[in-house]
């Protein structure tokens, strides 16, 4: 699920596509996933709440008003985005905490508060540097070790098919991250845009028992580099 969640970070979401009305499925198998998401790019905070029926990877589903079905972020109502893949709204700068209401179209409630996160950034000079295909680089980011559920992933290239490279990691106290050859090997010589999420991610207190997951997840200012041989 880790890998899953790393070929969203530069994709910003899950691609949009038809969706089925929660009330036509069992409320009881319906998994949801709460999402802050801050972008220093733009300065932008979304929250995202999405459901899907039978699990992570199940049919995408949309709370229509006629079923009675809502969610609302610190008592805001959250729209169906099809780009999104689930209900959504903007804030203007970085929106840390809140909570998720999600009403199904039984009038079941369930509440959910989002985790703490912590902000990430490239470190001085790593933006507009050469990086070589054929030498491992370590990243030292700017920003707090990883603490328990925290994890960062880096994603390089031009979404060219193959022409990209991914990195994660997930230990606890880890305040770099290795770019290894076999993932560097993968891009071709050029400009390549640089993409770091970190997100805290954990299981939902209130959910179905199909479950779920709710995260803080912050985007660095993205870096330009230039890859050589």
């Amino acid at each position: 699920m880790n890998k899953l969640i790393i070929l969203f970070i530069a994709l910003g979401m899950l691609m949009g596509c038809a969706s089925e009305d929660s009330a036509d499925v069992n409320q009881d198998k319906i998994y949801t996933d709460y999402e802050l998401f801050y972008n220093a790019n733009d300065d932008v905070t979304h929250a995202i709440a999405r459901f899907r029926f039978g699990g992570a990877l199940g049919t995408i589903l949309e709370l229509t008003s006629a079923s009675g079905a809502n969610v609302t972020f610190n008592g805001d109502t959250l729209t169906y985005s099809a780009i999104w893949g689930g209900h959504t709204r903007q804030y203007a700068g970085n929106v840390t905490s809140g909570t998720f209401r999600y009403t199904n179209s039984e009038g079941g409630l369930f509440i959910n508060s989002v985790p703490n996160g912590s902000s990430i950034a490239f470190p001085t000079g790593f933006d507009g540097a050469d990086l070589s295909k054929s030498s491992a680089y370590t990243l030292t980011w700017d920003g707090m070790p990883l603490a328990p559920n925290d994890q960062v992933g880096i994603f390089i290239g031009s979404w060219a098919w193959g022409d990209d490279a991914l990195f994660w990691s997930d230990a606890d106290g880890a305040t770099e991250i290795v770019l290894g050859v076999n993932g560097l090997q993968n891009l071709v010589n050029g400009t390549a845009v640089v993409y770091m999420d970190r997100w805290n991610a954990v299981n939902v207190a209130e959910g179905t028992s199909e479950g779920g997951r709710i995260r803080y997840k912050q985007r660095a200012i993205n870096a330009t580099v230039t890859v050589v041989d």
